[in-house]
This record gives structure tokens, sequence and C-alpha cells, in this order.
């Protein structure tokens, strides 16, 4: 809006500052009005192609992952009992159940680790010198003097063997 104003014996032409400011306003909620409904249908779109993608590796995947899973559990119960066997100079088992899929390790008679296999996830086979428990002496080696195994198995027939040595090591194959 321009405004005429007498100054002194001149007019002058003026800008209505107000009239700028609106527009100033409305450049401002132009820019800064959000998405429109085409952006976000083409998100949308992106998005929902991407997951049709994702999902089948993600399902071929997870059989996978929960049967690395269940190794590692075995594995880490296998090492926390011969880990406490040297530090407590006594003598420790694992007993394995393949009938319930579970295993157990004990040190003295008193449990330390009780688990059972993840969904999915078989324990197959558990052969420790002819029985299906390891035991460790104080020094950390295996007592039957002899390796074992265990053996985990998923739906899709895919296995791992966690194998213990008469050093007491374990390994995972």
């Amino acid at each position: 809006m321009l405004i005429f104003v007498r100054i002194g014996t001149a007019w002058k032409l003026l800008f209505c500052w107000h009239s700028k400011l609106k527009t100033r306003e409305k450049e401002i909620m132009r820019t800064n009005s959000g998405f429109t409904l085409i952006e976000m249908m083409v998100t949308i779109a992106i998005i929902a192609i991407l997951a049709s993608l994702a999902i089948p590796n993600f399902i071929a995947w997870l059989p996978n992952y929960r049967l690395q899973s269940g190794a590692e559990e075995i594995q880490s119960a296998l090492q926390l009992a011969r880990i406490t066997a040297i530090k407590e100079n006594a003598t420790a088992m694992v007993a394995f159940n393949t009938a319930n899929e579970t295993y157990r390790a004990s040190v003295g008679g008193q449990t330390i680790r009780r688990g059972q296999m993840p969904a999915g996830i078989d324990l197959n086979s558990a052969v420790f010198g002819g029985g299906t428990f390891v035991e460790f002496d104080s020094q950390g080696t295996a007592i039957n003097n002899t390796d074992g195994s265990a053996q985990v198995r998923n739906k899709s027939g895919k296995a791992k063997t966690i194998t213990v040595y008469i050093t007491g090591n374990s390994r995972i194959d």
C-alpha cells in the first residue's frame, strides 16, 4: 500500500510497513506449510517397496540367527562351567537333556546356569565320552579324556556343532 505524506512543503511517497509485513508473513507461511499430499503418497510408496524387499530377507535370516544364538548359549554355559571349576578348585558339569532341549551347568551340585533352546531350535544330540554330559576338573580340562560334541538344528535342517576338546576349550562349527 502506498501512502503520500506531507513533510514540510514536499509530498513524499512512503510504503506502508503494515502491508509489507502481511506480504512477508504470507511468504513465510507459503514456504513452511509442510508436505503436500503427493509428497506424502510418494514417500509411503517408497517405504512400502523397500519393506516388501526387506521382509523376505528378514524371514530367511531369523532361523539362522536363532540357530547361532542357541549354539552360543551352549558354548557360553560350557565356558562358564570350566572357568567356575578353575576358580573354585572344584569339578563342574554341564548336562544336556535332548528330550526337553535343555542344559544345566553345575559346580559342586549347585546349578550355576540353566537354559533351554530358542524357539524353532532342537538340541539334536549331545555325546561326550559315551554320556550326555561333560565334566571339567579344577584345571579346566575335560575329565572323560575324549572330545565330545553337542549339536543344535533349526527347522530347515541347518545344524551347528559345539565341540569340546580334551583341553576344555570349545568351538562352534
